[in-house]
């Protein structure tokens, strides 16, 4: 049987196993350092001779630093009390009495995590890290070289069988000549266990998220693997590339690619669509001008819903700057400074810098307090909004009586509750609108201040108590949707979900239905027996946009820093000029001498990898060169 051997020890293909310390893993397996092992015949049956068929061991063996793929299997049949020939010499001849001598094309062959190895047992180990926790051993009967249990050298094909997946519905359904599916799966799914099988497992097959790098090993998933997954990932699975071990023939393998697709929940699709066709209606409206109606509302939402066009976006700032020209003055309004901040929201939104609009710095106003409270709480919340889409550096004026400051605003703000916690535009009694307002000024805040923490939890018991039976909100009465609008935004912007959280959740609904209840054909309504109303469409717009961006995982609506141009980006001082003291205050930051706020940290991670390195510093210095 010299012949049989030789095939065997060539037939035994699996590539080198690399450290999978950074990807996933069988948890268990990991954690208690076993290798699962499997001993089986499923070709050869009893009716026509063999000692035995089907599964003789199925079990997790333990392993450490001594431990081979071959020990391995000997300890598996050890545990049962079966007997084995051959292992002292690498080679399995006979197991608990079925031998690769009862057929004429007979023996044992075995894979690693189902591919058939090139080197005998005994080379895996956990010494050379060829052998890990996690990794599947199968020796299998054969009764024709390989050919029956899925090893192959005559046949080059490198596609793959099947692969079954722990949770979802392929589309189409799997052809392994078609490349591209998509897996829907419910939206509450974590992770996903991928089980591939290639047609010919003398080649392997590798899976990957979302990047296919067959070059370096490492990077992929064990067979069997939990994958964590959000919306949109793309699980890769490869099957026979040449960069990879094989004793076959490899012309580059084949790819397969697998889209991750949440299902929409009933609520999240109705959102889904009513965000488009509102969008599409908006968009067809004239170009905004400067203005609280059919202006800065309809641009902020469509920006931040990813679903402006340039002309729209272009259209408008072109006519802020004739505006901003005609007033001749950074002040649009004598006498209110939310006219700024709303200008301001947009700018950011579509990725313009405030601090230079027709040659004015619209920020120039918020230095004087006494200017921004002057028309009452509203002109404290929405310029704590306005500066905090880019986290602006307030401007100093020694003019003034009372130099803003953005502590100032917030304590303005936590001092104008009401007794009870909310808020109001005028009057004792609280007002959805504007505890909604408040609260979304307050909610960069709100998990570093626990003066705001304290409020802003309070404001929310408030919001529930106010809330009616229906799920909606009445303001001075009368359930409008712009009130809904303004509590969903609320609560979407400090991590509270308007559909779920049951504080939201009356009988006739949560709060985002009672908002969606006010659709109407193009927008919304401003009350349950009305009409197509402006104000109530741009309202209901941008607050099904922050319910949107909250529930994908997003920056919240007002948060725009990621929409923020260079010019504010690489401003990590907040001076109003990009600058060799930016790039300087990084490699302070990073010695240790200098200290950055969180907006500061936010703009010094310029090349947006997630962390402050000298990366960033280097990346402004030839910023400046250019």
């Amino acid at each position: 049987m010299k012949t049989i051997k030789r095939l065997t020890s060539l037939v035994l293909t699996a590539t080198v196993i690399t450290s999978f310390s950074a990807v996933g893993i069988s948890a268990n397996a990991a954690e208690n350092d076993k290798v699962r092992v499997i001993v089986s015949n499923d070709v050869f049956s009893k009716a026509d001779g063999a000692a035995w068929d089907g599964t003789l061991v199925d079990e997790w063996v333990d392993i450490d630093e001594n431990s081979t793929m071959l020990s391995s299997v000997v300890k598996a049949l050890e545990n049962h009390g079966y007997t084995q020939t051959g292992a002292d010499s690498g080679y399995f001849s006979e197991i608990n009495g079925l031998s690769s001598s009862d057929c004429q094309m007979g023996g044992w062959m075995g894979t690693l995590n189902d591919w058939f190895t090139n080197e005998l047992f005994g080379y895996y180990t956990v010494a050379n890290g060829t052998l890990e926790a996690g990794d599947e051993i199968n020796l299998q009967y054969t009764k024709s070289y390989g050919v029956d249990i899925g090893s192959d050298w005559s046949d080059n094909t490198t596609a793959l069988a099947y692969a079954e997946f722990s949770v979802g519905t392929l589309s189409p359904e799997f052809d392994p000549e078609v490349t591209d599916y998509t897996l829907t799966v419910p939206s509450d799914t974590k992770s996903i266990a991928v089980t591939p099988t290639a047609f010919n497992k003398n080649y392997q097959v590798r899976t990957y998220k979302n990047e296919y790098t067959p070059a370096e090993n490492g990077t992929e998933y064990k067979r069997n693997s939990d994958i964590s997954v959000v919306d949109g990932d793309k699980i890769i699975i490869g099957v026979g590339s040449d960069k990879w071990p094989s004793m076959n023939y490899s012309a580059g393998g084949i790819e397969y690619t697998f889209t991750v697709k949440f299902e929409q929940e009933e609520t999240a699709k109705a959102v889904s669509e009513k965000l488009k066709s509102t969008s599409d209606y908006l968009l067809t409206l004239s170009t905004p001008s400067v203005g609280s109606v059919g202006g800065e509302w309809s641009v902020l939402g469509l920006a931040r819903n990813n679903t402006i066009s340039d002309s729209f976006a272009n259209g408008y700032y072109a006519n802020l700057e004739n505006y901003v020209k005609e007033k001749g003055s950074s002040t649009l309004s004598k006498n209110k400074s939310t006219d700024n901040s709303r200008v301001i929201l947009a700018l950011s939104a579509i990725g313009k810098d405030a601090r230079n609009v027709a040659g004015y710095n619209l920020l120039e106003p918020y230095a004087d307090f006494e200017y921004v409270n002057w028309q009452g709480i509203n002109g404290p919340v929405f310029a704590l909004i306005a500066l905090d889409t880019y986290g602006y550096d307030i401007p100093t004026d020694s003019s003034v009586s009372e130099q803003t400051t953005r502590e100032k605003l917030v304590d303005y703000i936590l001092e104008n509750a009401l007794e009870n916690g909310g808020w109001t535009f005028f009057g004792t009694t609280a007002d959805p609108d504007m505890t909604g307002m408040a609260i979304q000024a307050l909610a960069p805040y709100y998990n570093t201040n626990e003066a705001v923490k304290t409020a802003v939890d309070k404001a929310v018991g408030v919001l529930s108590d106010m809330q009616k039976s229906n799920g909606g909100f009445a303001s001075w009465g009368t359930v409008k949707s712009e009130s809904c609008a303004q509590v969903v935004t609320a609560l979407a912007s400090i991590g509270i979900n308007p559909d779920k959280d049951s504080r939201f959740v009356k009988e006739g609904g949560s709060a985002v239905d009672a908002l969606l209840s006010f659709g109407c054909e193009n927008g919304f309504k401003h009350t349950a027996d009305g009409s197509y109303n402006q104000m109530a469409t741009e309202q209901g717009f941008y607050a099904l946009v922050a319910y949107n961006r909250f529930i994908n995982g997003n920056n919240s609506l007002y948060d725009m820093t990621d929409a923020s141009p260079d010019s504010v980006k690489y401003d990590v001082d907040g001076n109003g000029y990009v600058d060799v003291s930016d790039a300087t205050i990084i490699q302070k930051y990073l010695a240790g001498t200098a200290k950055l706020s969180s907006t500061q940290i936010a703009r010094a991670d310029v090349d947006n990898d997630g962390s402050v390195t000298v990366v960033d510093a280097t990346f402004i210095q030839k910023q400046l060169v250019k």
